[in-house]
């Protein structure tokens, strides 16, 4: 491959591409066809490369990803139709050209499976070991300790040993099953305890972490105070009770001035990681529904093309049957673009983007946004406008991130195309005003009410209008439009009225 990288590329693979033997790099031109590949692509590709291809036709799998959504893209763990996993960075230059760089991780992938299955077999080792041997080694005298001592199993407790006689003066009552015990029922403060005991389980090294002190009452109503310790010994767990208010070691106001210290605190601490682990679980959904479901939904408008296309498969369907083929094409359609978009809003909600600012001439981002809505202005015989104020000879530059501000002038746009009838006009232009320059985009379409102006950039909304042609929405493109602007510290307003069009301004300053 004979190639040059700009600079951009060449900072990038430098500071984000690992080096090792093997990595295969992709060019693909602002239309998806390869120009250029390195490295052994059969690993990833199903075809031979060839330049009149385009990147479907050798990674079925990567459908939709080019132009990427948010630039870099990085898809980890991709398992390829040629069964390798791989790290997939997409990457679009200055030039509008995409840059793949995969990075194999085959072997880190089946490292993971080997680890699953090792952590399987110590869980079946442990349910299957008797009371007085799953304490092997040092931990194995714990039942000669005045403690109450168990193993973690998944989401219960194994007791090790005898139960000692304090534990039976205690009203939360005696275990009915001493292999599958339910701690955080008979002492709800381990339910606050058991977010660091996990922590401290979850390591690769020996560790161990003490609880705060708790009371509990007794079968006679006296005080008996408990402290549990979380220990990680030899790749097991345990975790151990122990009474703490035994003569001249603590007193009793010390000791609930503690307790209830500790409980606020561990509180706290549970909450924020309880939403971390929403977030956590947030990022997963949005990564399988952004990758997952991008092949079967290809697949599917794959097929639903080649038979639409097929004029022996034409003349043998009837005319209804033939409307509803066109009518599944349209709706896949549509579900994949409105699985980019729900995309693109999480990452956008969660923050997990960087604005790369840069000094961009306003006609390429006009050339980006009728490449974009081109076949959708062609089908409604739209005009295009360019305005731009101009200094001299040059367009007023501004200073944004190319990608994500694209992103909301094409999402400006194709919502102009919806509500614009049938040989309509839509104006991308600029304006210099006092302090700055405003950015708008201009349609004469159908306009909106004031009520309708007033509940727009909601984020995402269950409704959406049909278009003009019956055209249907997602509910999330001006949504997305907002978080974009927010992002760069602009703001953004609407001029409208029923049946005079709209105006959709982003002001800089």
């Amino acid at each position: 491959m004979k190639t040059s990288f700009s600079d951009a590329i060449t900072d990038y693979i430098i500071s984000k591409i690992p080096p090792y033997i093997g990595l295969v790099m992709l060019q693909l031109d602002e239309a998806g066809m390869l120009l250029n590949w390195f490295g052994p692509v059969e690993k990833y590709l199903e075809k031979k490369p060839d330049r009149s291809m385009h990147i479907e036709e050798v990674t079925p799998y990567l459908m939709g990803m080019v132009p990427p959504l948010i630039n870099p893209m990085v898809l980890p763990h991709v398992q390829t139709n040629t069964g390798h996993y791989a790290e997939i960075h997409i990457v679009e230059d200055e030039l509008m050209h995409t840059w793949m760089f995969f990075v194999d991780q085959t072997r880190s992938a089946e490292k993971l499976q080997q680890l699953l299955q090792e952590v399987n077999d110590e869980r079946l080792r442990i349910k299957r070991a008797k009371h007085d041997s799953v304490g092997q080694g040092a931990f194995s005298a714990l039942h000669l300790l005045d403690y109450v001592s168990f193993v973690k199993q998944g989401d219960h407790y194994q007791l090790i040993g005898n139960i000692p006689v304090w534990y039976k003066e205690l009203k939360t009552g005696l275990f009915n099953d001493p292999e599958r015990i339910n701690l955080t029922e008979l002492f709800p403060f381990i339910e606050v305890f058991q977010y660091e005991a996990a922590e401290c389980w979850e390591t690769s090294v020996e560790s161990k972490v003490e609880s705060g002190i708790w009371e509990e009452e007794t079968l006679t109503g006296r005080r008996m105070y408990l402290q549990a310790t979380a220990i990680r010994h030899k790749q097991v767990n345990y975790l151990i009770f122990r009474p703490v208010n035994k003569e001249g070691k603590v007193g009793n106001e010390m000791i609930q001035k503690a307790r209830e210290q500790r409980l606020t605190l561990d509180q706290l601490a549970r909450a924020e990681k309880q939403l971390k682990r929403l977030l956590q679980f947030k990022d997963q959904f949005v990564s399988i529904v952004s990758h997952d479901l991008r092949s079967p939904i290809g697949a599917v408008i794959g097929l639903s093309e080649m038979l639409m296309d097929d004029a022996e498969v034409k003349e043998k369907l009837s005319q209804y049957n033939y409307e509803l083929l066109t009518l599944i094409h349209e709706e896949m359609h549509r579900l994949l673009d409105y699985n980019d978009k729900l995309f693109n809003w999480s990452n956008l909600e969660l923050g997990n983007f960087k604005l790369n600012l840069k000094r961009l001439d306003l006609n390429q981002m006009a050339d980006y946004v009728g490449r974009m809505q081109h076949l959708k202005m062609l089908n409604k015989r739209i005009h295009f406008v360019r305005a731009f104020e101009q200094d001299g000879m040059e367009v007023f530059p501004v200073m944004v991130d190319e990608t994500l501000f694209g992103q909301a002038l094409n999402n400006l746009v194709g919502n102009a195309v919806k509500f614009t009838p049938e040989g309509g006009e839509i104006t991308l232009g600029s304006r210099i005003v006092d302090d700055g320059i405003e950015v708008y985009v201009k349609d004469n379409g159908i306009g909106m009410s004031k009520s309708v102006v007033d509940a727009l950039f909601q984020g995402f909304t269950r409704t959406s209008t049909t278009g003009t042609l019956g055209e249907k929405g997602t509910g999330l493109g001006l949504g997305i439009v907002s978080k974009i602007v927010e992002a760069h510290q602009f703001s953004i307003r609407v001029e409208s009225s029923p049946g005079k069009g709209s105006t959709f301004i982003i002001s800089t300053h």
